[in-house]
């Protein structure tokens, strides 16, 4: 199928609506990501995306912190992007401590034929873009902490959100998931792990090189059901993210 026909409009009070010319899948959205039949989908900017195939870019910086600190490779989950509270606080909160923060995007309602290979060539494309001198910083959610075993050959500090430290539910990933696990425990860099106790997907009690941070009571998006606990445990973690880049050099 090729790319469908598409188009955007600007409703009177500058709200971005997109339209698609064609069929969509039954029950899909255009939030976080707008599903057409065939191998291509809308990304959250409007952007036609085929089926796996990744997208790098420089996040935009509302506030500008100044003097530049250091490159941030953000690798989100297989569901989770980068615009979705947890690393869209995270991002803010690294841009205002002077972190120029690339992140990656991609529809993966499909599994990658080989994830590991996958995650590992998105990082390398966000390590290719082009940037200041500094230290290096990943911080990866889910999915996107397969690039654990690329990022101890680079030697770059890391943080590792919701890890997927179990085989189960939608990451069926039982020897991707071993080798994950004990490649953070062994981690040779800098790194930060954050987990919950509710998440099925993380070992309550793990420890590993790095400092580790674990919320009792968290899903995988380190939320829980109080909205105003989530919020705060958001916060909590972007803190400590930054508290964490802090001491990278």
């Amino acid at each position: 199928m090729t790319e469908p026909d598409w188009f955007a409009k600007r409703s009177a009070n500058g709200m971005r609506r997109l339209g698609v010319i064609g069929r969509f899948e039954a029950g899909a959205s255009l939030w976080p990501v707008g599903r057409v039949r065939g191998e291509w989908s809308l990304n959250n900017h409007g952007v036609a995306m085929a089926r796996h195939e990744p997208r790098v870019r420089k996040a935009e910086e509302h506030y500008p912190a100044g003097d530049s600190r250091g490159t941030v490779l953000m690798l989100p989950g297989r569901a989770y992007p980068c615009g979705m509270s947890l690393l869209a606080w995270t991002t803010r909160a690294l841009q205002a401590t002077g972190w120029t923060v690339f992140q990656a995007e991609w529809d993966l309602s499909t599994f990658p034929p080989e994830p590991r290979a996958f995650i590992e060539g998105v990082a390398q494309q966000l390590d290719q873009m082009e940037r200041q001198t500094g230290p290096v910083l990943i911080v990866a959610k889910s999915l996107g902490t397969l690039a654990a075993h690329w990022g101890a050959e680079q030697g770059y500090a890391a943080v590792w959100l919701t890890p997927i430290l179990k085989s189960a539910g939608l990451y069926p990933l039982p020897g991707h998931c071993d080798a994950l696990a004990e490649r953070i425990r062994e981690y040779p860099t800098d790194n930060l792990v954050v987990g919950g106790t509710a998440d099925d997907l993380w070992q309550t009690g793990f420890r590993g090189t790095g400092k580790v941070l674990e919320i009792e009571g968290a899903d995988h998006s380190l939320e829980v059901a109080d909205w105003r606990t989530s919020i705060r445990q958001h916060q909590d973690v972007a803190s400590a993210v930054v508290d964490f880049a802090s001491g990278v050099g």
